[in-house]
Parts: C-alpha cells; structure tokens; sequence
C-alpha cells in the first residue's frame, strides 16, 4: 500500500513539472496548465514538437529574426506569447493570423524592429496587452492596431517616434498607454481623441514643448498625466480642461517660468509634480479649484516668495516641498507663518537664502520668528483665474450639487 501511494505521489509531481513528456521539446520546459518555456536557448526558429494545446509560450532570450506568415499555426491555443530579447528585424503580415485566443504578447528589446506593416496584428482580435517597449520603431502604419479592437495596454516606451501616430485613432478601448522616451515634440489637438477609456498616459522623456488647445479634452477618465521631463515652458489656461478624474499629474524637470490659471479644471487632482522647473512666479489663484490637492512638489525652482492665501484654500493639503529655492523671508511671506502654526500636514524646505551668510546653514522660516511684520499682507491684484464648475458657487444649492458632482468623480 504504501509503494502504491509513494508512486501516485511521484506521478503527481512528475506531472505537475512535466504535463507531457513526450510533446515537450528537448530545449524547453513543460509544465502544467500547457506552459512551455523554450527561453535563452539559443533558438533561431520554432522547435519542433510543442504541443498543439499550449497556452503561454516563453520565447525570450533566442536568436529569432524574422517571422513569416502563419508563424505559429501550429500552437494555435496560446494566451501569452514571449517574444522579448530576441534579434527580430521584420514581422510579415499575418505573423499571428491563427492567434484568435492571444491575450498578451511581449515584443520589447528587439531592437532591430523599426517598423510595422499595416497587417502585422491581423488575427489578434482579443490581444489585451501588446509590449513593444524599448525596440527602435519609428514608424507605425496608421492601420496596424486596427486588427485588435480589445486592446488595453500599449507600451511604446523607449522608441524612436517623432510625433503621436494615427494608428491610435483605432484603439477606442485603450486604458494604458506609454510613450515615454520618444522623439515627439508636440501634443496636437486630435492626438488622443478617440482614447475616450485612457487611464493612464506617460509622455514622459520626449521632447515635447507644444500641445495644442483642447488636446486632452475627451480624457475624462484619464487618472495619471505623466508629461515629466519634456521641454513645456507654458501652460496656457485651460489646457488641461476635459481631465474631470485626473488624481496625479507629472511636470517636473520641464522649463516652466510661471503658474497661471492651467490647473482649475482638475477637481479631482491629488498629487502635483511641479518641482525641477524655472518657476519664479505663481499666481494667487493658481491652485483655488484643487480642493482634493495632497501633494504638492515645487523644489527646485526659482521662487522667491508664496503668494498669500496660496495654500490657505487647499484643505486636504497634507505634504508641501519646497527646498532649493531663493526664498526671500520678509513680510510677504509672514502669512505662511501664521497658515503653517494651524496646518497639520508636512512643509520641507522653506530656507531663506536672504538671510543667510556665506558658509551658515539658511534658516527655516517656519521653524523661528525671523519677521516682526505689523499684519498681512493684502492680497495683491493678481489675475483671477476663470470661473469653472469646479470653482467657488456662490449660491447654496449650487455648492451642494458641485460637492455632490466632485464626490462621485472623485472616489
């Protein structure tokens, strides 16, 4: 009896490492649930004998270069495809045109794969992810994704693009979409408007210094902006209108000069990146409609005084950064220290480069009393940022109805 188990138990473990044996080619490793891994095996085309009935493929890692028609006829079953770290230099039409079942498929690192054909997806019909990050694609046929309606996740990190393809005119259910480190220097205002489902957006590391009017306005459901490290010197007013649910935004490591009225149609914004800037001026009003700000990073510019109230109208204000600026401590910036003595949230980096000398650590504005200022400041003739509906009501049952409104967008 207890040889009779201790086989059953071998079986069991040889089975659940092996599913099959004898359809599992000599390169690779089979294992259950149809896996098959044929990865860093030095291949240069699909080994013979893999079974018809496997559902995730690892391919990374070989020495593929080119892949004709119908390339997988026969592992029509597959849900995931790796094709990652491999020398691939061209993809001919109908590559996958038997993959009606594939869900995710990996293609990033090949960086001899400059371009692709209109029909090289023809047969993905039910792709969720495609990975062609870190390739040297500069071109995209304006009908390549046409072939994969279900399309949600697309990175195109670590290309060569040089403006926002057509192709994704055919991607309406798009949710995640990167681009960072690209060659694209504009935003036009037709760039994105058929990613009404987008959620995530990263144009990080271009070159990006226009992005027309009304560029994002069909992204209202779009929750992170990433446009760090591009070379945005203005923000015009309104630019970022259509983004009602957007919670973090990305600026940093931009040329921004001054902060006008760009933000005060984002009730729902959280997290501000906007440190790493040439920022030296900031209207009074710049911020008023985030009423859900958290966070708020403005290290590293030029600024030189806060204007009054500026974070006296952001009640959920909970971290402010401020270090490596020119503070200037005199009685304009007293009203910080009387706002700071009530706040409950984080304020770092408030050193007064004024009063400092040569070789003396800069003192903290908020830490002593370095001011003997009679009273506060007025609130100077600052520009008045444009009204939205995200602004202050000034009749009752409209501020209940916009607190109603901000409440189910913003949870």
């Amino acid at each position: 009896m207890f040889l009779v188990l201790l086989s059953v138990i071998c079986f069991l473990v040889f089975t659940e490492q092996n599913f099959s044996s004898c359809a599992c080619p000599a390169l690779c490793k089979c294992y259950a649930e149809d896996i098959v891994h044929c990865n860093n095996v030095g291949l240069g085309q699909l080994p013979a004998g893999l079974p018809a009935s496997a559902s995730s493929l690892n391919l990374a890692g070989n020495l593929f270069r080119i892949l004709s028609f119908n390339y997988f006829e026969n592992v029509p079953s597959l849900h995931a495809l790796w094709l990652d770290h491999n020398n691939l230099t061209f993809l001919y039409p109908g590559t996958f045109v038997c993959l009606n079942d594939l869900r995710d498929l990996n293609l990033s690192a090949n960086t001899r794969l400059t371009y692709l054909h209109a029909h090289t997806f023809e047969g993905l019909s039910n792709l969720i992810s495609l990975d062609l990050s870190y390739c040297n694609i500069f071109e995209i046929h304006p009908l390549v994704f046409s072939h994969m309606p279900s399309l949600e996740i697309l990175d195109l990190t670590s290309n060569k693009m040089r403006y926002i393809p057509q192709a994704f005119a055919t991607l309406p259910n798009i949710s995640r979409l990167s681009l960072e480190k690209n060659n694209i220097e504009a935003v036009g205002r037709n760039s994105f408007a058929s990613q009404a489902s987008l959620r995530a957006l990263n144009l990080r590391k271009n070159r990006i210094w226009v992005i027309q009017k009304e560029a994002f306005i069909n992204l209202n459901k779009l929750i992170v902006l990433n446009l760090g490290h591009n070379n945005i010197s203005d923000l015009p007013n309104q630019l970022f209108e259509g983004l009602i649910r957007l919670k973090t935004m990305h600026l940093e490591a931009n040329r921004l000069r001054a902060i006008h009225c760009a933000f005060s149609s984002l009730p729902c914004l959280r997290k501000l990146y906007l440190n790493n800037n040439h920022v030296a001026h900031i209207a009074r009003n710049a911020f008023a409609s985030l009423k859900q700000l958290e966070f708020l990073h403005l290290s590293r510019n030029f600024l030189t005084s806060i204007p009054h109230p500026l974070f006296g109208r952001l009640p959920k204000l909970r971290y402010v950064f401020l270090s490596h600026n020119p503070w200037k401590c005199d009685c304009n910036m007293d009203w910080l220290t009387r706002w700071n003595a009530s706040y409950r949230g984080v304020v770092e980096g408030l050193h007064c480069a004024s009063l400092t000398a040569v070789g003396q650590t800069a003192p903290n504005l908020l830490s002593r009393e370095l001011l003997s200022c009679s009273a506060a400041p007025e609130e100077t003739g600052d520009e008045a940022c444009e009204e939205t509906p995200w602004g202050t009501a000034h009749q009752p049952r409209a501020t209940s109805l916009v607190f109603v409104v901000m409440f189910i967008l913003c949870v």
